[in-house]
Parts: C-alpha cells; sequence; structure tokens
C-alpha cells in the first residue's frame, strides 16, 4: 500500500465501495475535485453522495497504488483503475451493454492531522471516453 495509514484507509475504503467510510476520513468541510470533469464536491454529503453515484456507475471498480510522492501535508498516489462501466438506460438504449474500462491516474491528497481537507483526482477523460464509447 502507501505507507501512510490515512491514505491505506482511503484506498480501503474505495475498493470496497464504502461511500460512508471514505466520507468519514475527511474533514467536515473536506473537498474532492474531480479535475477530469470540471467538477468539486465539498463537505460530507456532497462527497457521499458523488461516491454513491460513481459506485453505481462501476459497480465493480478497483484502485491499485503502485507509487506514492510525499511532500509535507501533501501526498501524491499513482494508480491503475479498472472496472466496468454501466450505463443506464436510455430510450435509444432500454438494456445498454457494460464496458471494461482500466485508467491510470493520480490522486493528490492534503491532510491536516488525521483527516483529508482535499483530494484532487487526475485522469484521462479522453481515454475514458473512448472505453465506454
Amino acid at each position: 500500500m502507501t505507507d501512510c495509514p490515512l491514505i491505506d484507509a482511503f484506498y480501503a475504503a474505495y475498493n470496497r465501495h464504502d461511500a460512508e467510510a471514505a466520507t468519514r476520513l475527511y474533514a467536515t468541510e473536506g473537498r474532492h475535485d474531480e479535475i477530469a470533469m470540471g467538477k468539486s464536491r465539498t463537505g460530507h454529503e456532497a462527497l457521499r453522495d458523488g461516491l454513491t453515484g460513481f459506485f453505481n456507475m462501476l459497480p465493480d471498480v478497483t484502485w491499485t497504488p503502485h507509487q506514492t510522492v510525499r511532500s509535507a501535508d501533501h501526498i501524491a498516489v499513482f494508480y491503475h483503475m479498472t472496472g466496468t462501466f454501466t450505463p443506464r438506460p436510455s430510450d435509444k438504449a432500454p438494456d445498454p451493454a457494460p464496458k471494461p474500462v482500466a485508467l491510470d491516474g493520480m490522486h493528490l491528497f492534503q491532510r491536516a492531522g488525521d483527516e483529508i481537507v482535499r483530494t484532487q483526482d487526475y485522469w484521462d477523460k479522453d481515454a475514458f471516453l473512448a472505453q465506454i464509447g
């Protein structure tokens, strides 16, 4: 893992798809920035809702951290993510086919003590869209 208990707990919660446990690792007004999508969520309720939606979209998603870089209260973790994208049914595609997804990315964590203050997630949006095409 990453040799940082807080970050290891983050990935353990993510890989269990436990939005509640992941959210509890953040400060009350903690923030997550999804850089590729240009979206941010602040506060436990917004973070939990975002993760719940994400886990519904990729119900078998997992992250494998493979490199960690520390700098004071910041930690960058390079990861490999895999999962199966499950599109929502629509009028045009009432039973859309799930699609495998594999992406490399980086989480940048800012922490204060035993809490995450902010996360930023960097990954290639074009690569993701090409895979779910």
